[in-house]
Formats: C-alpha cells, sequence, structure tokens
C-alpha cells in the first residue's frame, strides 16, 4: 500500500487558475467574530451560515462568500451568515505546495465533537471553532462550501 506522500508524488501537477480573494476587508465582521457577517431580515425564518475555508487551500468557498459580501446580498427572510473559517491556513497557501495549507494543525473537520471543543487540547483549528461555535449553534441550515484541488471526475 503507497503512503500518503508517495500517492500526492504521483499526482500529476496542474496550474492554479483562479484568483484567490483578499480577505483583509473581511476581518472584522459584524458578528463580534473575526471573519464572520450576519444579516437578520427582521422577518422570521431559518438562520442560514454559508462557510468557506473549512479547509485553507478550498479556495472556491472563499471566492462564493466573498463575492456575496461584496454585492451587498441580504436575506428577505431569517437571518444569513457568511463566515470564513480556518483563514490562518488560508493566509499561508502556497501554489507550489498545496496540501501544506490544507490545515495548520489538524483537520478542522475533525474537532467539532463537544468532546474536542470542550476539552483541554489546543490548537489553531481549535481555537477557530471554539470562536465559531456560539454562531454554529444558532444555524438552522449549514452549507459548507469544500473544493477538489486534485483534478479528477465531477
Amino acid at each position: 500500500m503507497k503512503t500518503l506522500e508517495q500517492v500526492r508524488a504521483s499526482l500529476k501537477p496542474y496550474p492554479i487558475e483562479v484568483d484567490f480573494p483578499d480577505l483583509s476587508p473581511w476581518k472584522n465582521g459584524n458578528s463580534g467574530i473575526d471573519y464572520v457577517y450576519s444579516f437578520d431580515s427582521g422577518e422570521p425564518g431559518p438562520h442560514v451560515l454559508i462557510m468557506a475555508l473549512t479547509h485553507g487551500n478550498e479556495v472556491s468557498g472563499a471566492i462564493a462568500v466573498d463575492a456575496l459580501l461584496r454585492r451587498g446580498i441580504r436575506p428577505r427572510k431569517g437571518r444569513l451568515s457568511l463566515a470564513f473559517g480556518n483563514v490562518e491556513a488560508y493566509q499561508r497557501f502556497d501554489p507550489q505546495n498545496i496540501d501544506a495549507s490544507r490545515f495548520i494543525d489538524e483537520d478542522m473537520n475533525r474537532v467539532w465533537l463537544p468532546s474536542a471543543l470542550e476539552g483541554e487540547r489546543e490548537s489553531v483549528e481549535l481555537r477557530r471553532a471554539r470562536e465559531l461555535r456560539p454562531l454554529i449553534d444558532t444555524v438552522d441550515l449549514l452549507l459548507d462550501i469544500h473544493s477538489m484541488h486534485e483534478e479528477s471526475p465531477p
């Protein structure tokens, strides 16, 4: 069986053909959490969260959330929150080593169990998940946008 490094070394290199958005305009947010915006319509309805960058090298969500913020999209009913997750990993993106910025200390997808969030372990991803948890605990629907970064069929 091949190791992960052997598999990565066997993958065909491919160009990065999209621009990575500058997230600095969104740092301060409007929710009390950096890189998180929340808009309430004033009308009853679900709280929907669109989350980008659970993994720092998955830029599709960052492009989508950046575009929604730039266009001033607001909900007609309920509440819409837009968030960038693992911004620290995203800021370290290196096109020569794409997988290196997937996360810093651990996969952010694996930190959401209460035992991890409420435990004593520390990591960049756990710290960010703990910051996001008060928001996430209030959502009715969550779209966590991921993107493939290796060539593959759809």
